[in-house]
Formats: C-alpha cells, structure tokens, sequence
C-alpha cells in the first residue's frame, strides 16, 4: 500500500459555462487520467495527478505536477486553461500493484483497502458485504432502534441556496446575513454547521459544511468573523 497524490486545479465559477459534462480522456492502466469536471458547486476542476510516492505526509501541489495539467488541460479544453484559478490542492489516496480492491476476510475482521475511483459507486455494495462477511463469523448485528440522520446543507449552485429563500429569511433573518461573500454563505449556516449533529470544529470543518473561505478571496473578507463565530461556540 503506497500513497498516490493527485493534484487538482479549482478554476472560478465564471469558467462554468465552458463546460456542460465531464471532459473524461481514454484511461491508463495506472489512472483513469486527467479530466475536466464542472463541480455541484458551480467551480471547474482539472486534474488530478497520479504521483506514487512514499512520503505520507506530501499532500503539497508542485510547479511540475500544475505544469503537467496545464498541458493536457490546453489538449482537452484549451479555453479553460486561459481562466482565472480559485485554488488548486492536492491528497494522497491509498493505491497498490492490485488491480481489483483489496478485500480479504479474516477470523475478526475484513480488511477492505486500495478502492479506486469506482469505489463511488460500489461503496453501498461493499459495505453490504462487508456487514453479511462480520454476521458470518459471528458478529451480533443489532440494528440501531432509532438511528439521527445526519443532513448534509445544500451546498450546489443548481438549487435554492439560503441567502436566495426569502421565505426563510423571513422567518430567520440570519440567512441574509452574508458571511462569505464569494461563496454567499449566510451567518445562519455557520451557525447550522457549528451545532449540527457532527458540528465543525475548526476551519476546515465549516469550509467542508458551508463553503465559506473556499471561493476567490479564499477567506481573506470572512476569515475574522469565521473565527469569531468559532470562538463563541
């Protein structure tokens, strides 16, 4: 098991209507290769990478790997390489000399390892498995009497984001209190995020559950009142 890095570039939301589908080139026998994907979010993707590495801590972006995608991103959509950049960054996925999953049952435990990009949609299957393997060997599986459904926030450009719900505004008027500018996160969804089920607690936390801080300025207009609004929690 050896970490793999991809690094991606997040173009602005204004190179959006460049794109109406994944841009998906024929796959390699290492990576399905770089492609072009407009995001729920309304921003463009391109990337990733495929680095092996041995380092698992080497999740930085390099001039070399944003140069490589560059050059096929002028090969697939040449329009696009010409746009502004939000941001780019870089994670390690966990990748093996396998071509299938890595899936082994033993006397305790399942060991399930090395899922690549299709895992996405086989995760729902596996997990069946796996729980059918643990019943097997013993394990008592008892279901939860009355489970709390975690509700992921509407993040996607394509529905009715909360800063544009007058009705909900009018009944909470934190949902018109733009926090975010560049992403219009409203100050009621910061507050959503820092008391839900799994509440953020840290940066990182509210910029997976609200987008704030991940549009252009990158936090540069909302950072003070996100930490504050950290702080008081």
């Amino acid at each position: 098991m050896t970490p793999r890095r991809g690094q991606l570039i997040v173009y602005d939301k204004a190179a959006r209507a460049l794109v109406n589908h994944v841009i998906l080139p024929v796959p390699t026998a290492t990576t399905k290769g770089v492609l072009v994907a407009p995001t729920v979010y309304g921003n463009v993707l391109l990337g990733p990478t495929a680095e092996d590495l041995h380092d698992r801590s080497a999740t930085d972006t390099t001039a070399d790997g944003l140069a490589f995608l560059l050059g096929h991103g002028r090969r697939i959509l040449p329009e696009l390489v010409g746009s502004e950049v939000t941001a780019t960054y870089a994670g390690l996925r966990a990748a093996t000399e396998h071509s299938d999953y890595c899936y082994a049952v033993f006397d305790r435990y399942v060991r399930v390892a090395g899922i690549r990009s299709t895992g996405i949609s086989s995760c729902l299957a596996i997990a069946e498995q796996v729980c059918a393997d643990l019943a097997e060997a013993g394990l008592a599986m008892t279901p939860i009497a009355a489970p709390r459904t975690v509700r992921m926030p509407n993040l996607a450009e394509d529905r009715l984001r909360p800063y544009a719900d007058a009705a909900l505004i009018a009944r909470d008027p934190a949902y018109g209190d733009l926090v975010c500018l560049c992403e219009r996160v409203s100050a009621g969804e910061v507050r959503d995020a820092l008391a839900s089920i799994i509440p953020a607690r840290d940066v990182d936390g509210l910029r997976r559950r609200t987008r704030a801080l991940a549009g252009r300025c990158q936090g540069f207009h909302c950072g003070a009142r996100i930490t504050q609004a950290l702080d008081a929690s």
